[in-house]
């Protein structure tokens, strides 16, 4: 697409070609790649390839925009006195059009790893040998899997409808590398034709990850796509798309191979010391800001901007579910003490026993995997599995829980609540809303909030498509209401 490709140009410079063979793992780069020797080996390809994990740390991917902005759209959190006037003002207030620098950011960004990985898809075979293969597959496989998982993204927010084979329009498929072609101007793809790409690079990326010269993670460190990840990835879109047979089986996999976390372990998560049942994690370093600072930064001036809703406050067992005081707890500050009153998150509080907001974002956990499952065996009538899922969740997280029994609807929204509960502030709650077409009653809601209720037939659920990339590209279509 034309403007993309504009950003693209400066991006393969300056993102690519700068990349170093550690850049996920490293704060400190050990050397560079530049334009006189960029791409004459295979192991280029890898650092392309970190180039494109460290971009997730921006701000319009999981820096905030993937991960933190999902809640703050939702009825999870309550905005605070303390929030001031910011970028996101409009898409909390679900008031954004189609120049809304977020809407545009998101846009920009997940296209801007897509091409990343297109760098690498498309150029590592020509330095692939019969003695590289296994190297090349690990390479390739994670370019796949990521590639895979940005459309999705995309698809979440520019698209008004999940099923695997709408025809609705969602948005461009990019498989090329934008700045070869800066003339491009593609038509946004169907839902369809969308999830036809994602399953099939995730397949794809699924094969070569299962034969590669070395293990992508360690046991203390999953900042990479592996297998496990690529099933992980498969299981919620699967559920996403009303592929339950699918969801079902993928996220078995991930189950078996990823063992929930013990009650002992679970806080250790959200401090990085521990990576027990994380499937992928995205790497945050010192500096590189944080998945929730605009939800509540304790370095410095210690701003809550939101606290949890008072509704997801009650949800919890507060004495007995450790989840509750691993995600929130009552008048948090790193200075003066604030009102009990306030449940302020923490969930992201920092690594270790820092508290600069600095911790890796979780994408895809094992506690999400038996819910995907659960709900996707509780659509497809299998109700006793799908009871059976959520209380060995329940159980894993609250002490002396006694096994629930609930059926029909009751069970549908025991499994709601769950989601809810288990996956808070991991950038699940408005697009469980979206595709669930439910309304947004937010309780709590005070200025600087001006709107608490969104209406399951709002326009407003699915993003518009951004102005300018409208005005570059003539084959572009904006999405209805807007």
């Amino acid at each position: 697409m034309k403007l993309l490709a504009k950003y693209i140009f400066v991006l393969v410079a300056t993102l690519v070609f700068t990349s170093c063979a550690n850049l996920v793992d490293e704060v400190n780069p050990t050397h560079i790649l530049d334009a006189s020797n960029a791409f004459k080996s295979i192991e280029n390809y890898e650092s392309a390839l970190n180039g494109a994990y460290a971009q997730l740390r921006g701000v319009n991917t999981y820096g905030r925009n993937q991960s933190s902005i999902p809640d703050m759209m939702s009825d999870n959190l309550s905005e605070s006195p303390e929030n001031l006037p910011q970028g996101t003002r409009g898409i909390v207030d679900w008031v954004y059009a189609a120049d809304n620098g977020a809407i545009e950011g998101s846009w920009l960004g997940l296209y801007i790893v897509i091409n990343s990985t297109n760098v690498v898809i498309n150029g590592i075979d020509a330095f692939t040998t019969s003695t590289n293969q296994k190297t090349a597959n690990r390479i390739k496989g994670q370019a796949l899997a990521l590639r895979a998982w940005l459309h999705f993204d995309l698809l979440k927010w520019y698209a008004n409808n999940y099923e695997r084979n709408s025809t609705e329009l969602a948005v461009p498929v990019m498989t090329t590398v934008s700045s070869q072609d800066p003339n491009l101007r593609p038509a946004r793809a169907t839902v369809k034709e969308v999830y036809d790409r994602i399953f099939a690079d995730l397949n794809e990326a699924s094969r070569l990850l299962g034969d590669v010269d070395r293990a992508v993670n360690t046991a203390t460190r999953r900042v990479n796509i592996d297998a496990t990840a690529v099933n992980a990835m498969l299981a919620r879109i699967s559920l996403y798309a009303g592929q339950d047979a699918d969801a079902v089986r993928f996220a078995s996999t991930v189950i078996s191979a990823l063992p929930l976390a013990t009650r002992a372990q679970f806080p250790s998560i959200w401090r990085d010391d521990s990576a027990a049942e994380v499937a992928w994690a995205i790497r945050f370093n010192p500096g590189e800001g944080g998945p929730a600072l605009e939800v509540y930064s304790p370095a410095g001036n210690d701003r809550a901007s939101f606290d949890a809703s008072p509704d997801i406050v009650a949800l919890y067992d507060q004495a007995n579910d450790v989840r509750f005081a691993s995600y929130m707890a009552s008048g948090f500050s790193t200075r003066a003490p604030r009102p009990a009153s306030r449940f302020i998150p923490i969930k992201y509080l920092g690594k270790a026993n820092n508290r600069d907001g600095v911790v890796d974002f979780k994408v895809l956990r094992t506690g999400e995997m038996y819910l995907v499952r659960a709900e996707a065996r509780q659509r497809s009538g299998d109700q006793t599995g799908a009871l059976q899922d959520l209380n060995t969740l329940r159980a894993a997280r609250i002490t002396n829980f006694v096994a629930g029994t609930e059926s029909g609807a009751a069970l549908t929204q025991a499994i709601a609540n769950e989601r809810r509960k288990e996956l808070f502030l991991e950038g699940h709650r408005w697009f469980d809303l979206k595709r669930t077409t439910r309304t947004i009653n937010r309780q709590n809601c005070r200025p600087p909030a001006t709107q608490c209720t969104l209406a399951n037939s709002n326009p407003r659920w699915t993003w518009p498509i951004p102005t300018n990339e409208l005005n570059a590209n003539p084959n572009m279509t904006q999405n209805n209401g807007y």
